[in-house]
């Protein structure tokens, strides 16, 4: 009889020095009931998306990191495009459709049909894990409240979206001509911020062309559930932001003042300048623009002696 829960617990349990779980949905009681099955000093990395209206439905629980804080060597890192089931510990791998929830598991009275299949760590599943990671980000208290306070705002708000808006899309010329960024490579493209919502309630006849495929290629990185209001709408990209890899490491960066080209340099050595069309200066002053429209208590920004300088306060 096929029973994922138990496929897990055996997998925890044969773990001697690292556990990878890596599901789109994880709840607390599934999540601690597996770990119990590992040994103290295993280091567990957990990979999962947070998107805040998931959160708000209940289908993911965000309480996971605080219980992965009071464990040593656990870490848990956010990547919002994830849709695989992935579990490893050592060499040993399953991989299949089931989530890290009681319901997934078998562990309920009435369980899902889901399907976990034994495989070996191969050359395949090591690059899968190579680009899973290289685009996420670790969670840190900053980015763990900002996406509970949006959670909780939409919870309260009794939102649910009809549907996702990246499906609800048209293409743009450069989707349809060139290779898609990945998303360690993804920076903003669109110019003006503010433009960002006139785009998704679909008034493209406001927009020019070249406004409007810049923000449709931003809002389909961005995936923002259909049927947020203005204010919404902003407190929602803002939170997705800091989940960006280039995103959160500018955002580190500019914890200490930093002037215009010091933020351009750092720019340039990272995978956003990979792209054909990169220009520093450019990257920098649209991200910049992002950073203060759509977080706008989080930054200051000045320029003394013709410099821009800008911090995270």
């Amino acid at each position: 009889m096929n029973n994922p829960g138990y496929q897990l617990e055996t997998l925890c349990q044969q773990a001697k020095c690292e556990l990878l779980l890596v599901a789109p949905f994880i709840k607390l009681q599934a999540l601690k009931r597996l770990l119990e099955s590992a040994a103290k000093d295993v280091s567990i990395t957990c990979v999962t998306r947070w998107r805040p209206e998931e959160i708000a439905s209940g289908v993911s629980d965000i309480e996971i990191w605080p219980f992965l804080q009071t464990r040593n060597q656990s870490s848990l890192w956010l990547r919002n495009d994830l849709h695989a089931k992935y579990y490893r510990a050592d060499r040993h791998c399953l991989i299949g459709s089931a989530n890290l929830t009681l319901t997934a598991l078998g562990w309920t009275r009435n369980p899902n049909l889901e399907l976990l299949i034994a495989t070996a760590h191969d050359d395949m599943l090591i690059k899968f894990e190579r680009e899973l990671l290289e685009g996420c980000v670790e969670i840190d208290q900053d980015v763990f409240d900002r996406a509970k306070t949006m959670a909780d705002a939409l919870r309260s708000a009794d939102f649910r979206p009809s549907v996702n808006t990246q499906q609800n899309l048209p293409q743009t010329e450069s989707e349809t001509s060139y290779p898609r960024m990945k998303r360690e490579a993804w920076i903003p493209t669109l110019r003006s911020p503010e433009k960002l919502f006139v785009a998704y309630q679909g008034r493209f006849d406001d927009l020019t062309a070249a406004a409007r495929e810049s923000a449709l290629s931003d809002l389909s990185f961005l995936d923002v559930p259909t049927g947020l209001s203005g204010e919404q709408f902003e407190q929602y990209v803002g939170t997705l932001l800091l989940q960006f890899p280039i995103i959160k490491q500018v955002d580190d960066y500019v914890s200490e003042s930093q002037r215009f080209g010091a933020v351009v340099q750092l720019l340039a050595s990272l995978p956003c300048a990979q792209m054909t069309s990169f220009d520093g200066d450019r990257a920098w002053q649209t991200l910049m623009r992002w950073l203060i429209a759509f977080l706008p208590t989080r930054y200051e920004h000045s320029i003394p002696r013709y410099s821009e300088v800008f911090r995270r306060v």
